[in-house]
This record gives C-alpha cells, structure tokens and sequence, in this order.
C-alpha cells in the first residue's frame, strides 16, 4: 500500500470481531515501533508490552472503568490485542520528549496495523493503570517504567474505507 492511500484509510477502530492477530502480523507492528525515533536515540528509556491474556485486558478495563468513573468504559476497546508503551521516569517525572517518543512509536505501529488490514486505535486512557499497583505488578515492567500509552490491535468489526483528508482540517499558518 502506498503511503497517501495508508494515511487516507488509516483510522481509529472501536470495534473489533475478536479474532486475534497473527504472530506475523504483530511481529511486523511491533517491528514498525521500533523503527519510530526516540529522543536523543534513548531507545533503551521505552519498552513495549504485548498483553493478549484476556483477563489482564479485563483488568485494566475493571481499573479505567473505576478512573474515569464510567461502568460502562472500555478502555481497550475489547480489542483482542493491546500494545502499552512505557516509558522510564527521571527524577520521579516522564520526561516530555520521551512521552513524545511514545507518540511516535505509537503512530508507527498504528500505520503498520492499517497496512496489514488491521483496525487500531490509540488508547490515552490508558494511564488509569497507574491507579493499580495489582495491574502494574502483573505488567511485568521495568523499574522505574511507567505506561503512557498503547494502541490496540485487531481486525476490526467493520473494515477501514479511503477517505478525503481536507488541508483545512487543522488550521495552518504559512509564513515566508
């Protein structure tokens, strides 16, 4: 697929069939994360997490749920796979350009999900772990890592359609 047809049909997924991805396919997300850059080249301040055990994508839902107070939220939008970024504090605080790094990471792999057929979305909310030291101690994280973002990974329910993408979609200032 090339690159103007991938960003035309790349969209979020909230809703999933429930089949899961295939080793294949999630090798090849997570090798397009790897490629995404990294503040000063600190690679070694991100780690990825694969979660597929349902009942730990349950719990973190249980722990959002309580968050954002909302029995009804999702915050893994019952995707079968999810993919959390974490990132390592300093000095008790996540750096911004490593937050930042994240983000990157994250697009990367929802791009690679989007030319593979999958559907993904971006999951912020997925900072609600944090409130759970049972959740975070099932994570298997690193010292000192904590998550900021992940996406989620499925094939969606309803396949993703090109779409128009308007330059007026976000104001621009061109100065010369």
């Amino acid at each position: 697929m090339e690159w103007k047809e991938l960003m035309q049909i790349r969209q979020s997924c909230r809703a999933y069939t429930g089949r899961q991805v295939t080793d294949a396919q999630l090798k090849e997300i997570l090798r397009a994360g790897c490629a995404a850059p990294a503040a000063r080249g600190n690679y070694e301040q991100l780690q990825l997490t694969v979660i597929q055990d349902k009942a730990l994508l349950e719990a973190i839902d249980d722990v959002a749920r309580k968050a954002y107070g909302d029995d009804s939220f999702s915050c893994t939008r019952g995707a079968p796979t999810v993919i959390l970024v974490s990132v390592q504090e300093e000095q008790g605080q996540i750096p911004p350009m490593m937050l930042a790094s994240a983000a990157c990471v994250v697009e990367n792999m929802h791009l690679a999900a989007t030319g593979l057929g999958l559907g993904s979305v971006y999951l912020g909310s997925i900072q609600a772990v944090n409130n759970s030291l049972e959740v975070l101690y099932r994570l298997r994280l690193r010292d000192g890592f904590w998550p900021v973002l992940a996406l989620a990974v499925g094939e969606a329910r309803d396949p993703a359609e090109k779409r128009a993408v308007p330059m007026t979609r976000i104001f621009t200032n061109i100065i010369e």
